[in-house]
């Protein structure tokens, strides 16, 4: 199957990463319990599952072989000391992740990952892990006071599957979707059925998936 729109999207949240330094590694995540070395540990170990899932393979010290332990991440976000930066070793395990959607196929059957009791096929999943990106690449963006917003063809993607789901609970993907609202109010609809609040100050609707070294003053 396509994975250009989750290749996008995780190379936007491995921008945001880029700018983590070792002091940011226990900022807080706004709407959770943890720090950012938390969620990225989390990021890892979900693109890692989900690729075994998928494939039915463990995935082996030679595939990835990233941080796995805070102590580990700290060496790698510490930049003054030769640290590689967290978006390598996430890069790795998204690319796990991203090649073992390419080779599956969308009518393939697995349980999945969060809910192993719950079967969903391939492209289900895609789209769940679509969601789950762009929503993290928030929770990294929020913790740095940097700007995001996904663009806009994406926000109405994840906005419609998360209807469908609510309404059909569809066996996949696919699906009508009759009404559109307009982009902004579309992404806070998102944030608010994840129990997320937007508390930025930067309301704009324009896309802003590469930091570009902006940081906060």
């Amino acid at each position: 199957m396509d994975v250009s729109v989750l290749h996008t999207l995780t190379e936007d949240l491995a921008a945001f990463l880029s700018e983590v330094t070792l002091g940011d590694l226990t900022c807080a995540v706004p709407c959770t319990a943890g720090d950012v070395g938390d969620l990225y540990l989390c990021l890892v170990d979900r693109s890692l599952t989900v690729a075994t899932a998928i494939t039915g393979d463990e995935i082996t010290p030679g595939q990835w072989n990233g941080p796995t332990g805070r102590a580990a991440l700290a060496a790698s976000a510490d930049g003054c000391h030769g640290g590689a930066g967290l978006e390598v070793g996430y890069r790795r395990a998204a690319r796990l992740m991203e090649n073992a959607f390419a080779a599956a196929t969308a009518t393939s059957r697995l349980a999945r990952p969060q809910a192993p009791s719950a079967e969903a096929d391939v492209a289900f999943l895609y789209e769940e892990q679509i969601s789950s990106t762009v929503l993290h690449t928030w929770d990294i963006a929020q913790a740095l006071d940097l700007p995001y917003r996904p663009a806009p063809d994406i926000t109405q993607r994840m906005l419609r599957n998360a209807v469908l789901l609510r309404t059909t609970q569809p066996e996949s993907s696919t699906g009508t979707w009759s009404t559109e609202i307009d982009n902004a109010r579309a992404f806070d609809c998102m944030l608010t059925l994840s129990h997320r609040t937007n508390r930025s100050r930067t309301g704009t609707d324009a896309h802003s998936a590469h930091p570009e070294g902006a940081r906060r003053g």
